[in-house]
């Protein structure tokens, strides 16, 4: 949006059907209903050529500011009345300049809040409501110059946005420091108060136009409170970026119902569709005579009107959503689809019932010894049956038998293998639906250790034992590989046959017990060189300046046997390392690099070096972008202010723009992916290819060349 209104600047000659767009997102448009796709327009398109064939249009009723007109309004409304949905939705400017210098500010206002005139949350509420009420009038004039029949139902019968942004008079932004408490309050009681004037007005639908970055800026983490509110997202590269974006999180919890994104050297807008919950539902035969769930759309306040266009007479979606079944179905899946709406907005809806269903639940599998085995038994259970279940086996016999009650057993002892009985459940009702259950006979598993690692000069009188599981009392371990640098007694001790130089070594074997049951075993032991304990991550950390007192972190090691001693030798006192390896600061620190080193041993003899660089950055603004200028769309001209747009990223902090000698640039809106620039050149300065520098608030600058005639 613009600083002083929300729309792009448009090239007169330029005609724009913004059903083409750019080839990268051709293939998403192809698959978007026409009247999802719109634009938004204000005061910079006045006297413009406007696209035809186009969805929607949403128009700015003010001139930049809060308590102005947009001089072109009735024209604009009466353009967008060619558009398919035939009735453009309007957004209204906000801020909050407050009382100093202000003459609309309230002074002695009793209603909605009484208002003596100070800088407070009454009279901010009703700065804002105020606000409302003379952005609506704008709206009632210009369809009353339109020859509504009725100007006022005309304004009201349509969503509404306030475009929250930066670029605009706000308290918390107007000092150049960090807000207090009370100016984001009095910002967010504004906000407040415009949504309470047009819901008083008989406006259904009021939503918010802002980034997280700008919202939060402006009303801090408060802003939740209008999360029945739909958002308006800006900042989307292409018609596929603003289709995904209709999933993202939005700034106050609120249902993201629009997305902006340029498009044809305007401000392209997709409405996101109405996606209703739940999907599915399943039921047993019975109980699907007097089935009913309720249809909803996340996060929309507005109430949803539902259309059904198949399912029925077995499924029937009433207009508030809730569905219902004509009686008792039969086992099988039934599916009802429409279409919704709310507000302006549109969806679809589909809704599959499965009846008669039965899932199984746990257990599914299960594992036993040979000598248990005989005595095995488990119950199957499944969901979603009305009364006794039947459960008739359809393989898996003789081995494992399935009862119609559904207890598993064995035949008997069974040989170490993995055993599986099929078949199907089903209830009186006519509810059915198959099952499974697997039993794995006599394997050992095996347990850690199954690796280890030491110097050198520990290899002598290495030990260790292996485990296992699942094992029917003593196991016997049987070497196969690895003899005879490694040694596997036949009870799992696992030992060297002496020295052993530095390298990997591996042994495998089996494992077995009396009864039947077995299974198999792995140890590698590396030895590493003296001296080789290394550092692993993290060798590298950064906090920012205001978390850096609590700052903490673990260094690690590899190649070390047993405990590892860190010994600090630089570093101090900013960063400290406990004999353990904990690596912490003494306090807070400034923005910086700093650097931690010492050394590592263990009590084998092993040694090593670690190193940690800690670097301390600066609080800055979340979800901020890098600063990247493009391009410069329009053209300066010697003697004439215009309105220029620079494309980008990053523009946020009121940044400013300078140029040569006789050329005055002022920024009028920055929405963070574009800056706005009212340029003014001076008679019968020379035309040719020049260079614009933006600065932003933290002194960053880049630059960016455009054309002057």
């Amino acid at each position: 949006m613009l600083r002083f209104a929300r729309a792009l600047l448009v090239v007169p000659v330029l005609a724009v059907v913004l059903t083409v767009v750019d080839s990268g997102a051709a293939s998403a448009a192809s698959s978007v209903p026409a009247t999802s796709l719109g634009v938004d327009v204000s005061w910079p398109q006045c006297g413009a050529t406007l696209p035809t064939s186009i969805g929607f249009a949403v128009v700015g009723v003010n001139d930049g500011r809060t308590m102005t007109t947009n001089p072109c309004l009735a024209t604009e409304i009466a353009w967008a009345q060619t558009t398919t949905s035939a009735s453009p939705a309007f957004y209204a400017n906000t801020g909050n300049p407050g009382p100093l210098n202000n003459t609309s500010w309230p002074t002695s206002q009793q209603t909605p809040q009484v208002c003596p005139g100070d800088d407070s949350v009454a009279c901010s509420y009703d700065w804002g409501w105020n606000a409302a009420q003379n952005s609506f009038q704008n709206a009632v004039v210009a369809e009353t110059q339109l020859g509504a029949s009725s100007p006022s139902t005309a304004a009201a019968a349509v969503p509404w946005w306030l475009d929250v942004e930066t670029a605009n008079s706000w308290e918390s932004l107007g000092t150049g420091t960090a807000p207090t408490s009370a100016q984001l309050a009095n910002d967010l009681a504004v906000i407040q108060g415009e949504v309470a004037s047009f819901t008083a007005l008989g406006v259904s639908s009021v939503g918010i136009y802002s980034t997280s970055y700008q919202w939060s800026a402006i009303v801090g983490s408060s802003g939740t409170s209008l999360a029945a509110n739909n958002v308006w997202l800006p900042g989307y590269a292409t018609l596929t970026d603003a289709q995904a974006a209709c999933t993202a999180a939005s700034f106050t919890d609120g249902r993201v119902a629009m997305i902006q994104y340029p498009s044809n050297g305007l401000d392209g807008d997709y409405v996101c569709p109405l996606e209703s919950t739940p999907t599915t539902a399943s039921v047993s035969v019975t109980s699907s005579a007097s089935f009913n769930d309720q249809l909803a759309v996340t996060g929309e306040s507005q109430s949803v009107t539902y259309v059904q266009t198949s399912g029925s007479p077995s499924l029937n979606v009433s207009s508030t959503g809730m569905v219902t079944t004509s009686g008792q179905l039969a086992s099988g899946t039934y599916n009802a689809t429409g279409t919704t709406s709310a507000g302006g907005l549109t969806g679809t809806f589909s809704f599959t019932l499965t009846v008669g269903l039965l899932v199984q639940s746990s257990p599914t599998s299960a594992s036993a010894s040979v000598p248990t085995s005989a005595t095995f038994t488990d119950q199957l259970n499944v969901s979603g049956a009305s009364g006794p279940v039947t459960f008739s086996q359809t393989s898996g016999t003789p081995s494992l038998l399935v009862s119609p009650t559904g207890v598993v057993s064995t035949s008997g002892a069974l040989a170490s293998g993995t055993y599986v009985a099929q078949g199907t459940a089903s209830d009186q009702a006519g509810d059915a639906g198959p099952y499974s259950f697997q039993v794995v006979v006599g394997t050992i598993s095996r347990l850690p250790p199954s690796k280890a690692v030491v110097g050198p000069n520990a290899t002598a009188t290495f030990t260790d034992q292996l485990n296992v599981s699942g094992a029917s009392g003593p196991v016997t371990f049987t070497q196969i590989s690895g003899a005879p640098s490694l040694i596997v007694s036949p009870t799992g001790l696992v030992s060297t046959s002496g020295v052993l130089p530095v390298g990997s070594y591996v042994t495998r074997g089996k494992t077995s017990d009396a009864s039947g049951d077995a299974g198999t075993f792995l140890f590698n032991l590396i030895v590493s060189r003296v001296g080789a304990v290394l550092q692993s991550s993290p060798t590298t950390a950064a906090v920012a300046a205001n978390a850096s007192a609590t700052f903490a972190d673990q260094l690690a090691v590899t190649g070390a046997s047993g405990t590892v001693t860190f010994t600090q030798s630089s570093g101090t006192p900013s960063l400290v390392v406990s004999p353990t390896g904990l690596a912490s600061t003494s306090g807070a620190l400034v923005v910086g690099s700093y650097l931690v080193q010492g050394t590592t041993s263990d009590l084998s003899g092993d040694t090593g070096t670690f190193t940690l660089t800690v670097t301390v950055t600066a609080v800055h603004p979340p979800n901020v972008p890098p600063l990247i200028a493009r391009r410069v769309i329009g053209t300066a001209v010697a003697g004439r202010t215009v309105m220029l747009r620079i494309i980008g990223s990053g523009f946020y902090g009121r940044p400013t723009v300078r140029s040569h000698a006789g050329t005055i640039a002022r920024v009028t809106k920055d929405t963070g992916t574009q800056l706005f620039v009212r340029v003014s050149v001076r008679a019968g300065s020379r035309p040719g290819t020049f260079t614009f520098t933006i600065t932003l608030a933290n002194k960053k600058t880049i630059k960016v060349r455009y054309v002057q005639h």
